[in-house]
């Protein structure tokens, strides 16, 4: 019965809204406003929304309120927001979802079901209570300053009304109001009417629609010691701080944890540092190998590229440069595969299935947005391999990956958790960039692995001053083309280069040329173009054989339902 004579109350209200014809869009036929002001300083509000969308399929609305007030240019004071309920005008519930937004200081309520639409008119009660909403700052009065209907709407109001219902000591005769009406800073554009329907309940109403952006706020003001100032529980109090000091936590926490995980499944072992000359290649091993120990797990690029060189040195493929034939052509390099050549590795040997198949050539052009496919089977191969030697823990791969996908885990969290508190996506940012760093030294080698490392690190100290060790180089044959791949693997291949030429002299490389490089730049052989045609081609590949095919998707920002002021609200 009750719900009956609220419905009447309503309809007969909404006489002045003007009929909507064809309408496929959504739009509030009426919105009617009951608040109670509490001797607490809190607000118990009902709002009865009738929202139309007419022949359009909608789910629902939404409403968005403040949880602050701002009193001046800096300050700001809290409106804590209790929600009692939403439902049907026959109290029966609807489906909604909370946001609650820390940056904007705003709270939403998404009503409506994302699996069923709606059609014509739909029937909203919300109902509400706000704490701190009663103005105690002057000291002659007391103020009720409410945005009633809330200026930040997106879609029109045909007609709104309010009824306020002040304590029994406050009434027309001893108080004074104000109304403010139009978009959010104007002073008074909208038509409409107030008046005191009793001692005590004061009636707003506007008469005309509001559109997009307006909305009616009043001001009544009343005698000190009726309405009591609102005083915080200890959590409303202190909840901001105690919080603040959980969310600095987590970081500490996080950072703690990692270090611990470090320090046991991390940490290499430790070992005699010195570092002496290496004369020889440690282990024989091939660049992909080496590279693999370096980086305890990590295979790049480079390492691929120098590999190709190795491969070429020891008679098992050709590298044949093709130049640029037009303006917008781009310079390329044909592997050609050899029958016999020198013994190799295992990777070495599964980086050759992968480059050639069951073809006897292949152009590195073509492997562009094809070869990156199998990069992870050659990392796969080259770590099984030299954990089997026990230079590398294989599980350490696994704890480099778990970091990595707990570092997105955080970040993916700190962006869906962005409205709850700013703290915490502060302190989720900063734990997830902690667990990242971490990611790249959760690698660890074995006892073995790191000895093998100080003796790459020596092989390389070894190349860097060859100069110093003119009689190793004189002693064996064939030093200059055997490092080459492994002066690309460490990046000196210039420098190699030029240390062979201060070694061997100008006459020895006037007469070389590489059987395993067929090139288009020289004829006579040139330190600077071979090391300048050599540079091109280790970027030339490293870029391709890496390369995959770009993806595009249009990117988007969030949906913050936002308002300040008075709240607002919309359609979905």
């Amino acid at each position: 019965m009750t719900g009956l004579i609220v419905l009447f109350v309503l309809v007969v209200g909404a006489q002045n809204a003007f009929a909507r014809e064809n309408v496929d869009y959504w739009y509030i036929k009426d919105f009617q406003s009951q608040i109670v002001v509490n001797t607490d300083s809190s607000l118990d509000i009902t709002e009865y929304i009738t929202a139309d969308c007419g022949t359009a399929q909608k789910h629902g609305i939404f409403r968005v309120l403040p949880t602050t007030k701002q009193l001046t240019v800096s300050g700001k004071v809290k409106m804590p927001i209790e929600l009692i309920s939403i439902t049907d005008f026959n109290d029966r519930p609807y489906k909604y979802q909370t946001t609650k937004n820390s940056s904007d200081n705003t709270i939403t309520w998404k009503i409506g079901d994302a699996d069923v639409f709606v059609t014509g008119e739909n029937y909203y009660k919300i109902q509400y209570r706000v704490k701190n909403a009663i103005l105690h700052g002057n000291s002659n009065f007391d103020e009720f300053y409410w945005n009633l209907s809330g200026n930040f709407w997106d879609i029109a109001i045909d007609h709104f009304k309010a009824e306020i219902k002040f304590p029994e000591e406050v009434g027309e005769s001893n108080s004074e109001l104000n109304i403010y009406s139009g978009s959010f800073g104007n002073g008074d554009t909208l038509s409409h009417k107030e008046r005191f329907v009793d001692k005590n309940t004061l009636e707003v109403e506007v008469t005309g629609t509001m559109l997009p952006g307006e909305g009616i706020t009043a001001s009544l003001t009343f005698p000190k010691d009726i309405v009591v100032p609102y005083i915080p529980t200890f959590w409303e109090k202190n909840g901001g701080y105690i919080l603040g000091v959980l969310f600095a936590l987590i970081p500490i926490v996080i950072l703690w944890l990692c270090f611990r995980l470090w320090a046991i499944h991390g940490k290499d072992p430790r070992i005699n540092p010195t570092i002496a000359p290496e004369f020889e290649i440690p282990e024989d091993l091939c660049p992909i190998d080496m590279g693999v120990v370096m980086t305890d797990g990590s295979l790049k690029n480079s390492f691929i590229t120098a590999s190709i060189v190795n491969l070429a040195v020891k008679g098992k493929i050709k590298i044949k440069n093709i130049p640029k034939k037009g303006v917008f052509s781009k310079e390329d390099f044909e592997l050609i595969s050899l029958k016999g050549g020198e013994k190799i590795s295992e990777t070495d040997e599964f980086l050759m299935q992968k480059l050639f198949g069951s073809s006897s050539s292949v152009k590195i052009s073509t492997l562009k947005n094809k070869f990156y496919k199998k990069i992870p089977l050659i990392d796969d191969k080259s770590t099984k391999f030299l954990a089997s030697k026990k230079w590398i823990k294989e599980s350490s791969q696994y704890w480099n990956t778990g970091f990595c996908a707990a570092a997105f885990v955080i970040m993916f969290l700190a962006i869906v958790l962005r409205a709850l508190a700013i703290g915490l996506t502060y302190a989720l940012v900063i734990s997830s960039l902690i667990v990242t760093v971490f990611s790249f030294i959760m690698r660890s080698r074995t006892k073995e692995g790191a000895v093998l490392n100080r003796r790459i690190k020596g092989f390389k100290l070894y190349m860097n001053t060859a100069e110093k060790y003119r009689q190793k180089f004189n002693e064996k044959e064939n030093i200059f083309e055997r490092f080459l791949p492994y002066a690309i693997l460490f990046g000196i291949t210039k420098e190699w280069m030029r240390k062979m030429e201060q070694i061997y002299g100008e006459e020895y490389f006037t007469n070389y040329h590489p059987v395993w490089f067929i090139g288009s730049n020289f004829g006579s052989f040139n330190v600077d173009d071979f090391s300048t045609q050599l540079s091109a081609m280790s970027s030339n590949m490293s870029s391709t054989i890496s390369s995959s095919p770009s993806s595009s998707g249009s990117g988007g920002g969030g949906f913050s339902g936002g308002g300040g002021g008075g709240g607002g609200g919309g359609g979905w």
